[in-house]
């Protein structure tokens, strides 16, 4: 069987044990994590779970056999108005800290466990200089207002900077104009470290 986009990454990944840690916003960053689990067992490494909330909890049911660490996030909160630019704004030193927080602990966490690789799913913090980094995210551009563009491209500027800290940024999704994220991903120049690496899905 011919390789996909996703098994020709996970072949370039070097040493053994990898940590996988997705975004508590919602349960799709955990649900796109499990085929990503299942290659990187079927190519022999050792996968570390670092979540928290429901997307650890499904990570444990679905993996009982890994190892799983719980490793928090920050809530976030929604307005029930239309425009979420303000809600969001007030929170943003929350976000700070949190993001600091997070790459602090992984630091422990990497020496800890020794750790080779990271996947992060959309969690900011999740870089590190001496142990390759991966980003996953199927929003290369972040729509904050639908209606400006100028907020919109400062987000996709903000956003290609924390993804210029990883070695890597794999976008969940398929180049060109069959796809399914639209202008997500395929709005804005992508950077230089991002690769596509097709649908990923639990019933993989």
């Amino acid at each position: 069987m011919a390789k996909n986009a996703l098994q020709y990454r996970i072949d370039a990944i070097e040493g053994r044990r990898v940590l996988i840690a997705p975004l508590n916003w919602g349960i799709g960053h955990a649900t796109r994590c499990i085929p990503i689990i299942k290659r990187l067992l079927e190519a022999g490494k050792e996968v570390i779970v670092a979540a928290d909330g429901y997307p650890l909890l499904l990570l444990q049911k679905t993996f009982p056999q890994l190892l799983c660490i719980e490793f928090k996030w920050v809530d976030i909160h929604y307005s029930k108005a239309n425009s979420q630019v303000l809600p969001i704004m007030w929170q943003i030193p929350k976000f700070t800290f949190a993001i600091l927080r997070e790459h602090n602990m992984l630091k422990h966490i990497v020496n800890a466990y020794g750790i080779d690789t990271i996947i992060s799913d959309n969690r900011f913090g999740l870089w590190h200089k001496k142990v390759k980094s991966i980003y996953i995210t199927h929003q290369i551009g972040v729509i904050v207002n639908s209606k400006n563009k100028a907020l919109n491209y400062l987000a996709y500027l903000l956003h290609k900077k924390i993804i210029n800290r990883y070695d890597e940024c794999w976008i969940p999704d398929f180049e060109g104009t069959d796809n399914l994220s639209g202008d997500l991903s395929h709005k804005y120049p992508l950077p230089e470290n991002a690769y596509f690496v097709g649908i990923l899905s639990r019933f993989q």
